[in-house]
């Protein structure tokens, strides 16, 4: 994965809080997790269940989302390095 070093709002360093490898939903009994798919038991995120609110639907939209864009994102730059876009038109 690409580190850029940034810093965030809070100060913290952006290449702390990225991960690496692609998401998975883990059920539990009470919840669904959202967790690291090399490492089930790192989870990210938690949506309970209670009855009213779609946590499978959240969680598993969460792993879509992050999925692709990964998969997108090292498919390669768009353009490759020292071309431009035939839309490129600096100065009008």
């Amino acid at each position: 994965m690409a580190h850029r070093a940034r810093q965030s709002r809070g100060g913290m360093d952006e290449r702390a809080l990225q991960l690496e490898g692609r998401l998975a939903v883990r059920e539990e009994e009470g919840a669904f997790l959202v967790v690291r798919a090399d490492d089930p038991e790192d989870w990210l995120a938690r949506f309970e269940r209670d009855g009213e609110f779609p946590a499978r639907e959240w969680a598993e939209n969460m792993v879509r989302v992050y999925n692709r864009r990964l998969a997108r994102r090292s498919a390669g730059p768009p353009t490759p390095p020292g071309t431009r876009p035939a839309s490129y038109h600096p100065g009008q």
